[in-house]
């Protein structure tokens, strides 16, 4: 488990890496940004603002102004952002944060 990943807080009190084609890491669940290590020990950001590593954002709009994009789950990579809101059947759409700032790829986000 990683940094800068989006996770879903499962019934038996541990994180998991959320995915929008999964209802039950994606719907009516918590979720959080993991912190710099494994959620398990480091900790999860559950409210505020976090820079996301370009790496975990799919379809990036690179360097540029994405003041105010909204970012979603991402329905293919568990874990990951998407600028792209999910389109397949049954996927679950949800806005998982707000683009703020941009730092040469990542991402502040609130």
């Amino acid at each position: 488990l990683n940094g800068s990943e989006i996770y879903y807080l499962r019934s038996n009190g541990s994180w998991a890496q959320a995915q929008a084609n999964l209802v039950s890491s994606s719907g009516p669940c918590i979720l959080g940004v993991g912190l710099d290590g494994d959620p398990q020990t480091v900790g999860i950001l559950l409210k505020g603002f976090v820079m996301v590593a370009s790496t975990e954002i799919l379809n990036n709009p690179g360097s540029g102004n994405v003041d105010g994009l909204p970012v979603y789950l991402s329905d293919t990579i568990a874990g990951h952002f998407d600028f792209n809101a999910p389109s397949s059947s049954g996927d679950i759409v949800r806005i998982v944060g707000y683009a703020i700032d941009d730092h040469l790829g990542d991402k502040d986000m609130r």
